[in-house]
């Protein structure tokens, strides 16, 4: 009777193993770990596609297929390089690449890519259960710098005609065509300054760094003017007393994050030509046009007038003789 219970016993243990090995082993499961952030040139003409890594490994002891799926922001369109359905048995880990196009010329800006792995298959039968592992990643798009920097005109003259003190604007555009906010600012123009002050002139920014949106364009000025007597002595010297000068320049426009990791400039003419003549009239020698004309002191410029009754009285005295 005893041998009888402890067969009895053995058999049902065994069944109850056997039973719970086969539940385990039934419970398909997927693991997967992916690149955290992947980053993406879009300046015109650049390569804009990247390669996003991810590992998938099957924890159990027999086969699992696994089908791959993607959801991305619009602007972005991606790939599964070795095709969208991965087998792996029992343990095995494997490699898997991702193949990620960004629309080229976007905006600046972080988005997000989710990957899935389902498990569809598991030891040759549909799981019993929903096996997916899923992972967010970034999608970095790069700022790019491309802007362009004119003048209304290329030839600035500017005429001095006082002795008073005088504050002349020279206005300058910028466009830009670039994917972010620029911060752009004058980074020198002490070759100007210096030719000025020695003149016992000056140049005035009113406005040392300024931002410029995508697409859009800005308008900012600098003055040059006086503060006290104009230094002439090696100016031009015309036969009418006017002296003059002519200034050659560059002005050149950089983005405040020149120069830093991560920055780059697609295109950026920040530098223009410029041609400043000043032209210091001779302030003694200016004749309103009305003070030159024929007019007799006293008569107030009516010389027709006076003209006129001199001619009747010339005529009157020929008839009377």
């Amino acid at each position: 009777m005893k041998k009888v219970v402890v067969t009895l016993l053995v058999v049902l243990t065994f069944a109850m193993s056997s039973t719970n090995v086969q539940a385990q082993a039934a419970t398909p499961t997927v693991q997967m770990q992916c690149d955290s952030d992947v980053s993406f040139d879009v300046y015109p003409g650049a390569d804009s596609t990247s390669i996003m890594n991810c590992t998938l490994s099957n924890p159990n002891n027999y086969n699992e297929t696994i089908e791959m799926e993607y959801s991305a922001p619009d602007g972005f369109v991606a790939t599964f390089v070795e095709g969208n359905v991965v087998n792996l048995t029992g343990g095995e880990q494997k490699e898997i690449s991702i193949e990620i196009f960004a629309v080229s010329e976007q905006a600046v800006a972080a988005h997000m890519i989710q990957v899935n792995a389902t498990v569809t298959e598991a030891d040759g039968s549909p799981p019993p259960n929903v096996a997916r592992s899923t992972v967010n990643s970034l999608l970095n798009v790069n700022a790019y710098d491309n802007y362009d920097v004119t003048y209304g005109i290329m030839f600035w003259q500017i005429d001095i005609i006082s002795e008073d003190p005088m504050d002349h604007m020279i206005e300058m555009t910028v466009e830009n065509n670039g994917n972010s906010l620029e911060r752009l600012g004058i980074e020198s123009i002490s070759d100007l300054r210096d030719e000025l002050e020695s003149y016992n002139m000056v140049v005035g920014i009113p406005v040392v760094s300024f931002e410029v949106a995508p697409s859009e364009t800005y308008s900012f000025n600098f003055s040059i003017g006086s503060i006290s007597e104009i230094n002439a002595s090696t100016w031009l010297e015309y036969d009418n007393g006017t002296k003059q000068v002519t200034i050659d320049t560059n002005i050149t426009i950089v983005n405040a994050e020149s120069g830093e990791d991560g920055y780059y400039c697609y295109e950026c003419n920040g530098s223009t030509y410029l041609r400043i003549q000043i032209n210091l009239l001779a302030f003694e020698s200016q004749i309103v046009a009305d003070d030159s004309s024929d007019s007799v002191p006293g008569f107030d410029g009516h010389l027709s007038m006076v003209s006129i009754i001199l001619a009747a009285f010339v005529i009157a005295r020929r008839t009377r003789y």
